[in-house]
């Protein structure tokens, strides 16, 4: 409530969320570019689309077992994988265990 009805701590937060939310756009576009360039495939341009915190790739639980496996990637067994854990130096090394993995 403090936050919220004040207008220059509330201003103050905005403009964090604000941050937040162009960071991850900006991950999405990032590991949808780096998926693109190493795949030579359009086929997960659709992950820069999404919004949020989670993206599925809409793989198989038998590829994320072995990204799991393999590469120490971690994600649920539907291939929902947490966006706001990602940062601009790890997005390369997920995206070429994808593309390692064959999926």
């Amino acid at each position: 409530t403090m936050i919220l009805t004040d207008p220059e701590l509330r201003a103050d937060w905005e403009a964090e969320l604000e941050d937040i939310r162009t960071g991850m756009l900006e991950l999405r576009k990032q590991l949808a570019a780096e998926l693109r360039r190493l795949s030579n495939s359009d086929r997960f341009d659709f992950l820069a689309g999404h919004r949020g915190m989670f993206s599925r790739l809409g793989t198989s639980p038998e590829n994320v077992e072995k990204l799991r496996a393999d590469h120490g990637i971690y994600m649920t067994s539907d291939s929902r994988m947490n966006i706001a854990g990602l940062n601009a130096k790890t997005v390369p090394i997920l995206a070429a265990a994808i593309v390692a993995a064959g999926i």
